[in-house]
């Protein structure tokens, strides 16, 4: 077994870390370091997810890896949004099987030892509507409902009226009352977005009646 993954259960916090926190670890040069790794993630003590991104093995794991925080690791800045978000809040029925997010970045999607990962791209990304998580030993980003829903109009470039984008997505009654005026506001000014402006006006007229 790798003495650098006993190194790095015990000195890191969570069991997904980066190359840099590696190198933080660890003395010598470059390729000492690189030899390390390689020979880590040869024997299986270690996961590589991306490059520069990667998990302890699994008979090192203290708990089992938190799939959104690993979202957050593998493709920063973001957070977990849109279908993967609603489904966590109970919004819609159906299960995710990919983690979805979104980030400041450029769209993109990664394809994992730990599962799928794909990332949609907010050009005026923030964080208003954005709660923190703590499960366990790790801390994620997560929306709102109100926010990923959000999200989802401007990212799916969504022209349905409300009643309509309802039912396509299967939300009940219950949940869709729980959408809030005022963050959906902020979020609608902050994005500056058309899709989400015209929803947002469909919106309060649809509460009025």
């Amino acid at each position: 077994m790798s003495t650098l993954a006993f190194k790095l259960r015990e000195e890191l916090p969570t069991d997904i870390f980066t190359d840099t926190e590696v190198v933080n670890l660890l003395e010598g040069s470059p390729n000492r370091r690189y030899g390390l790794v390689k020979r880590a993630i040869a024997a299986g003590d270690l996961i590589q997810l991306r490059r520069g991104v990667y998990c302890l093995g699994k008979i090192f794991q203290r708990e089992p890896i938190d799939q959104f925080e690993l979202a957050q690791k593998i493709y920063a800045p973001s957070y977990v949004s849109l279908e993967s978000a609603l489904s966590h809040s109970g919004w819609i029925p159906e299960a995710v099987y990919t983690v979805t997010s979104v980030s400041l970045k450029r769209s993109t999607c990664f394809k994992t030892p730990l599962g799928n990962f794909s990332y949609a791209r907010i050009p005026r990304f923030n964080f208003i509507g954005v709660e923190r998580e703590a499960a366990g030993r790790t801390v994620h980003l997560i929306a709102s409902p109100t926010k990923a829903l959000a999200d989802y109009i401007v990212t799916h470039k969504v022209d349905l009226e409300p009643k309509e984008l309802k039912k396509f997505l299967r939300i009940e009654e219950e949940s869709w009352k729980q959408i809030s005026h005022k963050l959906l506001t902020e979020i609608a000014e902050s994005y500056r977005n058309t899709r989400l402006r015209a929803f947002l006006r469909a919106f309060r007229k649809s509460s009025e009646l």
